[in-house]
């Protein structure tokens, strides 16, 4: 009787885990557009205006440009590309690993994370590699990069205002 007592506990303590633990796991969805929109205005906006303009994005993707080439050559390869991510990956298990996850260990091992978390750099993803590099020589010019940023700012700017802002993230339907 004793027995069946305690499996009985286990189990009603198991559910009622259960049930505590299921709403951390729905907590995890997938970015709202809204969400994406707020996240890459923190990150593009630089005068804090709540619009991203054009000047914004050539800075922006010059300076990501620059992170990737490794070699200051002017071109970024697809090697380089990958060297930078594996770097990334490679800082990201440095800082999982971080022994102390409150003291300096844990600081400098985060710092070296962001300082190693790739840009987004249009052409990182191989379809986009492939369409940015127009002169098919096999790696990627600031030139390439900033043509191919300025369509992707074409395209986003829904409304043609020459600036990226809320309105140009809100779905309105044509009647």
């Amino acid at each position: 009787m004793r027995k069946n007592t305690l499996v009985l506990g286990a189990v009603a303590a198991s559910l009622a885990l259960t049930g505590f633990v299921a709403p951390t796991f729905a907590a995890r969805q997938k970015p709202t557009p809204e969400q994406r929109a707020e996240w890459m205005m923190k990150r593009l906006d630089t005068n804090g205006d709540k619009k991203v303009s054009l000047d914004e994005v050539h800075a922006r993707t010059a300076e990501a440009f620059k992170s990737f080439d490794a070699d200051g050559n002017g071109q970024v390869t697809r090697d380089e590309m990958k060297a930078k991510r594996q770097a990334f990956r490679e800082a990201r298990k440095e800082w999982r690993a971080a022994k102390d996850k409150t003291g300096t260990d844990k600081t400098a091992a985060m710092e070296k994370l962001r300082e190693m978390r790739p840009a987004m750099l249009p052409g990182m993803r191989q379809k986009g590699f492939k369409r940015a590099d127009t002169d098919k020589n096999g790696s990627l010019s600031l030139a390439e990069v900033t043509a191919r940023a300025d369509e992707m700012f074409k395209r986003r700017d829904t409304n043609a205002d020459g600036v990226i802002d809320t309105s140009d993230f809100t779905k309105t339907k044509k009647i």
